[in-house]
């Protein structure tokens, strides 16, 4: 595990991230999942597990469609807001994608809007695909909903500001070494804050890599939330369904 400072850390329990996206579409995300269940016929006795879940709008709507869903994250405070909805059937827990200690606990595995490439090396990589592999049933899924690396290269906005409960953030976007980066500066009560957001331009070539070693099989691949095919050039998503085979 990488010694340098991980961003995600501080940022994610941060009450400004939780105001700079405060405004997600939850209807998308619904909308999303529902063609996910449809899709594949899952039946609710499929038991599910939300990874990098956040305060668990994902696996609260899931959970409202009648599946057993466990959610995971490594914010304190995104677990803290997420367990006021738990009930026998929808359960969170913090936790580290890097060190997950399930056994072949789950029939599907999610992790959904690029929860993923936050590391610094290829190897952390590796190891959180070799748990997810672990934490699912043989003959079991995972779907990777990533951003299409490629296509968000090219549309990148380099600069934008937003203004939201008063406070003004600029935003400033670039890429190096591999690296995708997002700088969030703002004031608020006379002080200055500064968060770097940094993910891994993963491809669908750097994905199959992982996948190939260990055992997973890629089964099916969409370029939106409306699970039309993925084309590199033009699809805002990579969202990869793989199978566990063994």
């Amino acid at each position: 595990m990488s010694t340098e400072k991980e961003w995600f850390t501080e940022w994610f329990d941060s009450p400004y991230y939780h105001m700079l996206y405060q405004n997600r579409d939850d209807r998308e995300a619904q909308v999303f999942l529902d063609n996910l269940t449809k899709h594949f016929h899952v039946s609710p006795a499929t038991k599910i597990v939300d990874l990098a879940c956040g305060k668990g709008r994902h696996a609260i709507y899931l959970n409202s469609l009648g599946f057993d869903v466990t959610g995971i994250d490594l914010s304190e405070q995104s677990i803290a807001c997420a367990m006021q909805h738990t009930n026998a059937h929808l359960r969170f827990e913090v936790g580290d994608l890097r060190n997950l200690r399930f056994e072949n606990a789950f029939d599907v595995a999610l992790n959904l809007f690029t929860s993923f490439g936050y590391f610094q090396s290829n190897e952390e990589n590796l190891q959180v695909i070799k748990n997810m592999h672990s934490s699912i049933k043989p003959g079991g899924y995972l779907l990777i909903d990533f951003m299409n690396a490629p296509y968000v290269i090219k549309e990148l906005v380099e600069h934008e500001s937003k203004t939201i409960n008063g406070i003004k953030f600029k935003i400033n976007r670039w890429i190096d070494k591999g690296f995708i980066y997002k700088k969030i500066h703002f004031t608020d009560m006379n002080k200055q804050f500064e968060f770097t957001e940094k993910v891994q331009a993963l491809t669908k070539k750097d994905f199959e890599l992982l996948f190939a070693s260990c055992s997973f099989n890629l089964v099916n691949i969409f370029g939106d939330y409306s699970l039309n095919p993925y084309k590199e050039p033009t699809s805002p998503r990579l969202i990869m369904v793989v199978k566990r085979y063994a």
